[in-house]
């Protein structure tokens, strides 16, 4: 599958700063792609890269095809975004709003705009003035924006902000609406984690500039080491034999009275097989799912994690 975003050991200097250090993913069509990192990481730097408002200092960017420094008009033709509160005329309504900003863009007819408006579930308030909407109205109505003129590439930064509950899910299936039906990719930049865990399909972690986690939002994977707790009638004993018999392994005893290990599916087959042989009863073995917000504050030693 071609990715509609590929970037190839990007680099930013501002100054004598290196706010980007050899940045390199990939987005596919249809993906949602959670882009994650601390304060000061270097998010908002490549989102502007992205985008067009800065410069790539060396490396490549490419939009479905189209490398930014070389082709920059015909890469961000393929570019949507919308940057936190998307800027609209209230005095304006919603069908208006995008009659006017449709003719910023070739090609836009009646017909794509209430094809947007019905994409993003506002064709029946298409007549009503701006200054009416719900701010989840208004996000709303700034994607339909961004998405006139066709791109294969969506960005949005902090999409879901001031948005309560419902806004927030009202958001997440629209963007899980749009990914599917148009095969766009779209990339969101945000600091609610446990929305980027519902709404994305991978997530990148940067830090300081660089790239230091990347991988899917489902840990399902056959070939890792997975942290597993198993729940036994002898607790103790159980402990010790496994101490004994698998002493490479770190064996920890949760508050709950569990035994949790990391190991792979092999061993805990050889493991569950020898419990067995010691006549100790194995209640339940579970697979721990780290949340998000875990595998993100490990991956940048936080929150206790090193």
């Amino acid at each position: 599958m071609k990715p509609i975003l590929s970037l190839k050991e990007v680099n930013k200097n501002i100054g004598q700063d290196h706010i980007v250090k050899d940045l390199s993913f990939d987005i596919n069509p249809g993906e949602i792609f959670g882009f994650l990192g601390p304060n000061g990481a270097g998010k908002t730097t490549t989102i502007r890269m992205i985008v067009g408002l800065t410069s790539v200092t060396s490396g490549s960017i490419t939009i479905n095809g189209w490398d930014i420094s070389k082709n920059y008009k015909q890469a961000i033709a393929q570019v949507g975004a919308v940057v936190e509160t998307p800027e609209l005329y209230n005095y304006l309504t919603a069908e208006k709003n995008l009659i006017h900003f449709g003719r910023m863009s070739e090609n836009v007819t009646k017909e794509d705009i209430k094809n947007r408006l019905d994409l993003v579930g506002l064709r029946g308030v298409r007549q009503q003035k701006v200054g009416k909407f719900s701010l989840g109205m208004k996000q709303r109505l700034g994607i339909a924006q961004a998405l006139l003129h066709k791109p294969k590439l969506l960005v949005l930064d902090e999409p879901t902000n001031g948005l309560d509950p419902a806004g927030i899910r009202e958001m997440r299936d629209h963007f899980r609406k749009i990914a599917q039906e148009e095969k766009i990719a779209i990339m969101i930049s945000s600091h609610l984690l446990s929305e980027v865990e519902l709404m994305c399909d991978r997530f990148a972690i940067l830090q300081e500039g660089r790239m230091v986690k990347t991988e899917k939002i489902s840990e399902d994977r056959d070939d890792k080491i997975g942290l597993y707790e198993l729940e036994v009638d002898q607790i103790n004993r159980a402990t010790e034999i496994l101490l004994k018999q698998f002493p490479q392994l770190s064996v920890n005893v949760t508050q709950e009275e569990k035994i949790q290990l990391r190991v792979t599916k092999e061993q805990l087959g050889e493991i569950n097989a020898l419990l067995v042989k010691e006549q100790i009863v194995l209640y339940q073995t579970t697979l721990v799912k780290q949340s998000l917000e875990e595998r993100f504050l490990k991956a940048t030693n936080q929150g206790g994690y090193r």
